[in-house]
Order: structure tokens, then sequence, then C-alpha cells
């Protein structure tokens, strides 16, 4: 069995900012702004849920994330430019330990509205929310799926620089079609090479 997660104290309240965006843990309040995104068909096509149907959906879906924040196991920024909230960004199934082995581990996983996509927004809040992973949580490693028939989401892991371990072969049926997954994974040491903080590119200047 895993062991208990202790959560470390972070006086922001996981609040992140890139050049353009703003990162923050959804909350109630975000409820309206997110139904457009999450009622949107054209959002949900390869993703693990269905379109939402009714805002209380929605409303559970943001005290599940809550929830799951709270014990640890995953992290969730609500990503938002000068013109509201355009997507979410996780760090989802943080695994620390397993019996006598230390993972110290998570998925990434993230969802730009099809209004906002092509902008490089899924690549700009993914950085910093790995980089959230490696620093502050202290992870090891970072993972990423994504269905090998869906090519935009695939650009965005290879500009993150992720290695590609592979394709797992049908692995989830939707909508009766089985689709591959293609799976990627980094450590802290390449992120750290691939993606080097400001101090450390003022500092090499």
């Amino acid at each position: 069995m895993d062991s208990p997660i202790t959560l470390p104290s972070f006086p922001d309240g996981y609040i992140l900012a890139t050049p353009r965006l703003s990162l923050r843990p959804p909350c109630s309040e975000d409820l309206e702004a997110l139904w457009p995104h999450v009622s949107n068909p054209r959002l949900t096509a390869f993703l693990a849920w269905e379109p939402h149907q009714s805002r209380d959906e929605t409303r559970s879906m943001i005290s599940s994330l809550a929830a799951s924040q709270q014990l640890g196991k995953s992290f969730h920024w609500i990503v938002r430019d000068s013109g509201g909230v355009v997507g979410l960004v996780s760090l989802i199934d943080v695994r620390r330990t397993h019996r006598s082995w230390i993972w110290n581990r998570a998925e990434l996983a993230y969802w730009i509205g099809p209004g906002s996509q092509g902008l490089g927004y899924a690549t700009e809040a993914s950085e910093a929310v790995m980089r959230f992973g490696f620093e502050s949580l202290g992870l090891h490693k970072i993972v990423v799926y994504h269905a090998a028939d869906n090519p935009p989401s695939g650009r965005v892991v290879q500009k993150l620089g992720f290695r590609l371990v592979g394709d797992e072969r049908d692995s989830f049926c939707k909508h009766g079609r089985w689709h591959d997954l293609r799976y990627y994974e980094m450590l802290c040491s390449n992120f750290e090479a691939l993606h080097p903080s400001r101090h450390e590119r003022q500092r090499n200047i």
C-alpha cells in the first residue's frame, strides 16, 4: 500500500505565472467560466470524460479536483489569459512510494479550450506546472500520454522535450473506436537541462 503523502505548505496557494498566463487551483467561482469549455464536444474527443450536460456536473468536477488536491493525489491549475479561463493543467496520479520503492512521479494532463488552441498555451502552462512539480513537489519523473491520433497534443509533448517511451496499442476505446496511446517521460535532470530557470539563465550570461 502506498504511504500517505505529506503535503508541503506554499504561502502563495500554488499560484503560478508565465509571461502570458496565470495559473491557480480551481474553485467554485470558476464554474461559469469553465462551463463553455467542459460542455463542448470538440474538447473531449480524446479525453477520458464526456461533455458535461449540466452545471451540477461541472460543480462536482471542481469539488473532486479540490478533494484530490487536498489529499496530495493530484494538483490542478486553472489557466487564464488576459481574456479569462482558457484551460486546465494538472499533475495527476502522484505516486511517492510503493512498499520499498521510491517513485516520486506524476502524470502531466492538460486541455485548452478549442477557441484558444494553437497559441502555445498548453506548452507554456505545462512548463510552469512541471517546474513546480520538480522544484516544489520534489518529483523525480513526470510522464505524459496522448492519443496517437491526436497530433496537436503530441506537439505539446514534443515541444516540452519529453522522451518517447513507446506506443500502447488499443489502449482505450471511446465511442466504439480503439485508440493507441503514446507514452513519454521526463526526469528532473532532463527538465533542468532543457528548461533552465530564469536565475540559471542569468547566471550563464
